[in-house]
């Protein structure tokens, strides 16, 4: 079925483009445009309109419009008009060639999306795969550690079935050999083979860190014996019913290897801190797994994320273990076994929680390990010409690698209308009448399709600024990959980090600068409007161009603010009726329970009585399947509403009940359903936006601060460290590769190297 509708969709644009572009003229052409897009939102509007054929039929009218731009612009606004205007014409194409193909492959992926019912498990406990739960660590701390493992305990499955592992890299022999690791290692060691002696789980570690994760987990591999691997990271604290939701694949299919869950976080990465503020899911994250991973999985093409996944032993045994030729070696080692005709799935249910970069610095390592390993599959494995794939995972796999250029497309649209005001280089040549008719249509279509397929995960104009805020960072980082794909190393992404004030990050600079180039062709642009009269269309363009441009960078600088994040443990949404028993007049209110940590719990209660400043009470509840608990806790503040008390108890945590707690907290699955099917696109995007204009405008200030600093003391070597790491990394290959060729092509000889 996906393939006949691929079918009839190139066919249909075929047809409609040949008709329309053949036998009618410009003003024609506009009523087209526009006529296709008021078609398209009056039909995505309709009740049904997600389901086939109706999705397709809307996927159809929007590829339609953008592939009529796409001709139109190849075969009408390409002039030659001298060398230097050739050259900026083309990087602008070439970059506008990128987001088209991004873009018809995303339409090609959620085309249909697949969501897979979970198979029961049998009744028989002897039928059920055995299974080894691994959790690698590095240098996290001990205590992210023991919340993962005690969780993991609890799983719901025979105890004589499974057993856990902690993985351990970050005590090796080599570490615990060398002076300037040795003493943290030798702590680490005592301390996690203590951990596991009292959880009653095993301990691994290795001779050294050879091949980083990839490494630890065949470390693992080889001194284990289950027929299924659950790799958790260790800040992934596992549900009860985790295996229950994905051991029954295994047993449906032989030639499955891979049942990958979502990643879901209890905590908001430093953008979406900003962007949308008091939610507790990711919402970055959550267009990858609520809406693309459904996509690949209706392709065969369901991928490995590194952890909440079950992977079967033999397959995976058959290519070697985990690869390590790239830094992504979950996606790769996913790739190498599709390539031998094995299957995977992808299950749309939330059974972890983890832990998102607290610092910008720590989710740029993070997006950087991802775009480079990423790019490394790309040139190593190039997915287009691999043998054993099928055509959808082919295209899969390449858009899952070529989508991490976007920072290169990104920065030619960021300083392309800029160079025609300042620098006079004729880039882009069209009318007015033209961009009506086609450009707009685009434009517009887009953004529409975009909230089509992605709109309940994530609100309009929000991707612009998630890809924004990555783009410039990662640019040095894929250069240094397309031109030495063995030189990046793993990366361990930082986790837990506190921070104890608001403040501005450094890396905020570079988008500084992009809102000063736009700002200064604003008044260029007007002094050309009355010098070239004949040039006003075109700088009507770019003066818009260079608005939204001012507009992106602003938004994107605001997301800059680092807010403060000083609880040992994130406060989790929660739902559901509790009861609060008062040891002092032994009386017990019910309330409604509205947040949840390791440490304490909000809820909401009306009692008879004025409360004291600190209450010793007893908190009774039940979870979802149906398991009571009973907590001492304290309630430590509380203020009066209209219906009651607001009150934050604290949990009087000890050994004996902090299994209890956590089984409590993130043990129950129904609680990351709740917050899963939740609509998490709350209203007040434009306030948002707004919100987010005025920090990118006090951001600005805050970098004329930094500047004046750093111009007072010559060099802030702390402020510019990013943009240094930057510059350091580009130079070379542009001296290399542009420099001295184009040197050479002018007859200038290169300078000696140095001996």
């Amino acid at each position: 079925m996906r393939l006949l509708a691929l079918v009839v969709l190139a066919s249909t644009l075929f047809v409609l483009f040949r008709f329309t572009e053949r036998y009618l003229g410009t003003m024609y052409q506009v009523i087209i445009g526009w006529g296709s897009l008021s078609l398209f939102v009056v039909l995505y509007k309709l009740k049904n309109s997600q389901k086939p054929p109706a999705r397709i039929f809307l996927i159809v009218i929007a590829a339609f419009i953008t592939l009529r731009y796409f001709i139109w612009r190849t075969t009408d606004t390409l002039l030659y008009t001298g060398i230097y205007d050739l050259l900026g014409m083309s990087l602008l194409y070439i970059a506008e060639i990128y987001t088209v193909t991004i873009h018809f492959l995303g339409m090609f992926i959620n085309i249909w999306p697949l969501h897979s019912e979970t198979p029961p498990l049998p009744d028989d406990e002897s039928k059920l795969p055995t299974v080894d739960v691994f959790i690698p660590t590095y240098t996290e701390h001990i205590e992210i550690v023991r919340i993962t493992v005690t969780a993991a305990l609890q799983i719901a499955y025979p105890k004589e079935k499974f057993k856990i592992h902690i993985l351990d890299d970050g005590s090796t022999i080599a570490r615990r050999n060398n002076p300037a690791t040795a003493d943290a290692a030798w702590e680490r060691h005592f301390a996690l083979k203590s951990l596991a002696r009292e959880l009653g789980v095993n301990y691994l570690t290795r001779e050294n860190n050879g091949h980083a994760k990839a490494g630890n987990i065949n470390h693992g591999l080889a001194n284990t014996q289950g027929e299924l691997i659950l790799t958790l990271d260790c800040d992934h604290v596992p549900t009860r019913d985790i295996l229950n939701n994905t051991v029954g694949f295994f047993l449906r299919d032989e030639k499955l290897f891979l049942a990958q869950t979502p990643h879901f976080f209890i905590n908001p990465t430093p953008v979406e801190k900003n962007v949308v503020a008091n939610v507790n899911i990711s919402g970055e994250n959550d267009m990858f797994y609520r809406v693309i991973h459904r996509g690949l999985n209706s392709w065969n093409a369901s991928f490995y994320c590194g952890s909440a996944a079950v992977i079967r032993r033999s397959h995976l045994e058959s290519i070697g273990g985990i690869s390590g030729k790239t830094i992504t070696e979950d996606a790769e080692t996913s790739f190498l076994l599709h390539a031998k005709g094995f299957n995977s799935v992808y299950v749309n249910r939330p059974m972890v929680c983890g832990l998102s970069p607290e610092t910008f610095d720590d989710y740029i390592i993070q997006r950087t390990r991802w775009a480079q390993g990423m790019i490394q599959l790309f040139i190593k494995h190039n997915p287009l010409f691999e043998k054993g794939l099928s055509w959808g995972q082919r295209l899969c796999y390449f858009n899952s690698c070529f989508f991490w250029f976007f920072g290169l497309s990104r920065l030619v649209f960021y300083i392309a209308p800029a160079t025609f005001i300042i620098l006079g280089m004729r880039v882009y040549h069209a009318s007015i009448t033209q961009i009506l008719a086609y450009a707009l249509p685009h434009v517009f279509a887009t953004f529409f399709l975009m909230d089509f397929l992605y709109g309940k995960v994530r609100r309009p104009f929000f991707s612009e600024i998630y890809e924004s805020v990555q783009s410039l960072f990662l640019i040095p980082a894929v250069i240094s990959v397309i031109f030495n794909p063995d030189k990046p190393s793993f990366k361990i992404t930082p986790k837990g980090t506190r921070l104890e004030k608001d403040a501005l990050n450094p890396l905020a600079m570079l988008f500084f600068i992009v809102v000063l180039v736009n700002l200064a062709a604003m008044p260029i642009a007007v002094s050309k409007w009355f010098s070239f009269p004949m040039y006003r269309d075109v700088i009507i363009i770019t003066t818009a161009w260079c608005s939204f441009n001012i507009l992106l960078a602003l938004m994107s600088l605001g997301t800059f603010w680092e807010m403060k994040q000083v609880r040992q443990h994130h406060r989790i949404m929660a739902k559901g009726q509790v009861s609060v028993l008062f040891k002092r007049n032994n009386e017990t209110i019910e309330g409604r329970m509205l947040d949840v940590s390791l440490t304490g719990l909000s809820v909401a209660i009306k009692p008879s009585f004025a409360l004291g400043p600190h209450e010793d009470v007893i908190i009774e509840a039940t979870d979802s399947y149906g398991e009571s608990y009973a907590f001492p806790a304290v309630i430590r503040r509380h203020r009066n509403t209209v219906n009651g008390y607001l009150c934050g108890a604290e949990f009087a945590c000890h050994k004996e009940n902090y299994g209890q707690i956590v089984r409590f907290v993130y043990g129950d699955g129904k609680r990351w359903m709740d917050l899963w099917n939740e609509n998490i696109r709350s209203k007040g995007s434009p306030k948002i936006l707004l919100n987010l204009l005025k920090r990118g405008v006090k951001g600005c200030y805050g970098c004329l601060i930094m500047l004046t600093k750093a111009g007072k003391r010559r060099v802030n070597a702390i402020t510019l460290t990013q943009t240094a790491m930057s510059i350091k990394l580009t130079f070379p290959v542009v001296k290399r590769y542009i420099i001295r060729p184009v040197d050479i092509v002018r007859g200038i000889s290169p300078r000696p190297e140095r001996t």
